[in-house]
């Protein structure tokens, strides 16, 4: 087994590079709190690739983990950040990844409308309904400045605090075997109420769709969008989609 080396718990430069934020007319400059890694956070893990001799769960097919002795605190430094910013072209976030859930409290979800292979008329305002379980839903932050600026966190059941989006694509056939484009949908919403409370949510799809075959799929996201992050990597999906045909009613 590797011994673990000196934890490099330093100082990264962070005064002068936070901007002012201009929310509306009023201008904001918040102060950078405190810019070290306290040792109480130090996740010695990070120091391992996972397969030295004699780890636990070692098998043919995995990969070394990269390692840092700092938990990848610098891990951006040189790279274009997010900053709050959906960027197109890419770039790098060092926000935590937050709390997560018990094994107790993964949220699972299926969609309840429209079922697998319904028939929808074309151009008319059907919803999207989805049921949705250990999900704290109707926190949904700015995306044009916050998205990915905070880690997941829970409300006081131990349930991830988010929301759920929905989106529909063409896929041109129920048994498609081509993945479809992901930079072209037919129909995006960001549920931004808790629903029913009982995890019931829904969308309108105002209008409706065109003639065609389509995939509706959740993405449930943490509050500030990024992918909701689970306890243990055995489980069931936390998201769900389903096939339906759209077209002009007789």
């Amino acid at each position: 087994m590797v011994k673990p080396h000196t934890l490099a718990i330093g100082a990264f430069a962070l005064f002068g590079s936070v901007k002012a934020v201009t929310v509306g007319s009023t201008k904001h400059d918040p102060k950078p709190g405190p810019a070290c890694l306290s040792p109480k956070a130090v996740q010695s893990a990070s120091l391992y690739t996972g397969l030295e001799e004699g780890t636990t769960g070692i098998r043919p097919g995995l990969s070394k983990s990269d390692t840092n002795p700092s938990n990848f605190i610098n891990f951006c430094v040189g790279q274009t950040l997010t900053n709050g910013r959906q960027n197109s072209a890419g770039s790098c976030n060092g926000i935590p990844m937050g709390k997560i859930p018990a094994s107790s409290n993964m949220i699972t979800s299926i969609i309840t409308h429209p079922q697998p292979g319904d028939i929808i008329p074309a151009q008319k305002t059907f919803n999207v309904t989805i049921q949705t379980r250990h999900l704290r839903a109707g926190f949904l932050v700015n995306p044009s400045v916050a998205y990915y600026t905070a880690p997941q966190d829970l409300d006081e059941n131990g349930d991830i605090i988010g929301h759920c989006h929905i989106t529909i694509q063409n896929i041109g056939s129920l048994r498609s075997v081509n993945p479809p484009d992901p930079t072209k949908f037919a129909y995006f919403k960001g549920v931004d109420d808790e629903g029913n409370g009982k995890g019931g949510l829904q969308a309108e799809v105002t209008g409706g769709l065109l003639e065609g075959v389509y995939r509706v799929c959740t993405i449930i996201s943490a509050r500030n969008h990024q992918p909701v992050v689970m306890p243990i990597a055995q489980r069931g999906s936390q998201d769900d989609c389903t096939k339906f045909v759209v077209q002009k009613a007789e």
